[in-house]
Order: structure tokens, then C-alpha cells, then sequence
């Protein structure tokens, strides 16, 4: 018994060494904390926070226009249109991000860089102090294959 829960503490530890927590700021101030691979690259360009590992490429966009999680899923399509055009939900789920209901749309889309029909995860959420668009896309079926690697971060999400 008593290795057991060695072991499991042990496996713990190195499972959160593994992690590291960032901070997401927007017009100055922390808005969202996420808890993401250690090996992942986060870089952040204006508006955009893009995390970067082996499984995905997830985007995060704060939509200060947006009060409430259902004004942000209607400006979707301006706020991923560097990354995703044409994007057209064919399910919408309500899931629960940072401790609050999120809508968890996917569909069909198009690669804003090269055009290539694709797919689009986009998942519209809150932390009480802004509204947030995150989303992984790809051509074919890719945002499927990304979508577990993203719902897997924003389960970390909380207000900073």
C-alpha cells in the first residue's frame, strides 16, 4: 500500500514536471492562466497567443467586443480569419471552461493561408474577466486529431 502511493506520487510529480503555467494578457492586464507541456513553444503576436507542441497547434484570442461567451461565438469568424475562412459550424456543444458553460463549435473550414478545405475546433469561453477563442484547425480531418491536446490545456484554464 504504502508503494503504491509512493509510486503514484512519485508518477505525479513527474507528470507536473512535465507541465509549465502562462499567463495570457490583454490590454495590459492577466486575463487567463493555462497549465501547458513543457516542451510546448508559446509565442504571442497582438491579439493572438499561439501554443505550439508535438500534438497541436492551439490559437487563443481574447475578444474584448464580446461580454458574454454567445457575442463571442458570433464574431468567430472575424476573430480566426488570419488562420480559418469559411468556417461553418456543423455541431455545437456546451462545455464547461474555467469553472463556467463555453460553446465547443466544429465544422467545416478553410486554411486562410493556402485555401485547402480543412476542419476547425473552436471553443468560446470565459474566465469572468474576458471572453476567449481558442483553435486548432488543419487540412482534411487534422482539428479531430488536435481536438483532445486542446480540450486537455483549456481544462487548466483559470483567471490569473
Amino acid at each position: 500500500m504504502k508503494l503504491t502511493i509512493v509510486c503514484l506520487l512519485i508518477a505525479t510529480s513527474v507528470c507536473l514536471a512535465e507541465n509549465t503555467n502562462i499567463t495570457i494578457v490583454a490590454n495590459g492586464s492577466p486575463v487567463l492562466g493555462l497549465t501547458v507541456p513543457q516542451s510546448a513553444t508559446v509565442t504571442t503576436k497582438q491579439e493572438k497567443t499561439e501554443i505550439k507542441t508535438k500534438e497541436m497547434t492551439l490559437y487563443i484570442w481574447a475578444i474584448p467586443t464580446a461580454k458574454t461567451v454567445d457575442e463571442g461565438a458570433a464574431q468567430i469568424p472575424n476573430v480566426i480569419a488570419r488562420e480559418v475562412v469559411q468556417f461553418v459550424a456543423t455541431t455545437t456543444n456546451t462545455i464547461t471552461v474555467a469553472g463556467a458553460p463555453a460553446k465547443h463549435l466544429m465544422g467545416r473550414a478553410v486554411e486562410a493561408d493556402d485555401y485547402d478545405p480543412g476542419t476547425a475546433d473552436v471553443v468560446v469561453f470565459t474566465t469572468g474577466k474576458a471572453i476567449f477563442a481558442a483553435c486548432v484547425h488543419g487540412e482534411a480531418n487534422d482539428a479531430v486529431r488536435e481536438r483532445e491536446p486542446m480540450l486537455s490545456v483549456l481544462k487548466t484554464a483559470k483567471a490569473p
